[in-house]
């Protein structure tokens, strides 16, 4: 996803050139490469015997979660990874593994538990349109999207930041994702939901306005059911 620095006091009236900026995307869109399947394969076919009991031991926690979507059984599979980063690899590689994971728990419960209109789909790891004008247009990739396809991009009706940790950079980057994407559609509703905080809460506060809600899935506090509502009254219209 890429970084981008706005005028957060003027988020709707930003000029037209400094979208014209941007580089266009290329013809072919790709979802993500890596899924955690992916990442749990390639422990599991190892050379390394170490490394394909943990491949195994991961697959089967992996099972176990997205079948129940048990929020409990998804927090000992991230443990897991975390307390085995030295098997898996690089910090990038396990938090990325980490990060996608906790996408697709969010993915699947909206695939579980919303109704969604006929004339959308849900996509995970897509690029969604955030600007069009004539031959040109630009996408952006957002976790989790409902919305419609146009020429391999999502035009979005909701849109789904999900963030295993949340800190202040990671805000920073889902209100400019958001911000460009209301730029375009100020319709679209979205929405941010994450697991551990690592962030002052009033900044979390002052970043409301422009983020339709705010939820956090932890053992602690779960809003699990208060997202799901969020979502489906946001596809009443269609």
């Amino acid at each position: 996803m890429r970084s981008l620095y706005l005028n957060y006091a003027f988020p709707f009236h930003l000029p037209l050139e400094s979208i014209n900026t941007l580089p266009l995307v290329s013809p072919v869109y790709m979802t993500k490469i890596k899924k955690p399947i992916d990442y749990i394969n390639s422990l599991r076919f190892s050379s390394d015997s170490k490394t394909r009991k943990l491949g195994e031991s991961l697959h089967k926690k992996y099972l176990q979660w997205t079948q129940s979507l048990n929020l409990k059984g998804l927090i000992e599979f991230l443990k897991a990874i975390q307390e085995n980063r030295e098997i898996i690899g690089v910090a990038q590689l396990f938090g990325k593994f980490r990060a996608c994971s906790f996408e697709e728990f969010v993915y699947r419960l909206i695939q579980t538990k919303i109704s969604i209109p006929e004339e959308l789909n849900l996509y995970w790891g897509e690029k969604c349109l955030i600007w069009k004008e004539s031959d040109q247009k630009y996408g952006m990739e957002l976790d989790v999207l409902i919305g419609r396809k146009i020429d391999d991009l999502v035009d979005a009706a909701v849109a789904i930041d999900a963030k295993v940790e949340l800190d202040a950079s990671r805000l920073k980057t889902t209100l400019a994702s958001f911000l460009l994407l209301k730029r375009w559609n100020l319709d679209v509703k979205c929405f941010l939901v994450y697991m551990l905080g690592e962030i002052n809460p009033l900044l979390l506060k002052l970043s409301e306005p422009w983020i339709d809600g705010i939820y956090q899935i932890d053992p602690e506090k779960d809003e699990t059911l208060a997202l799901l509502k969020s979502i489906q009254d946001a596809l009443k219209g269609f």
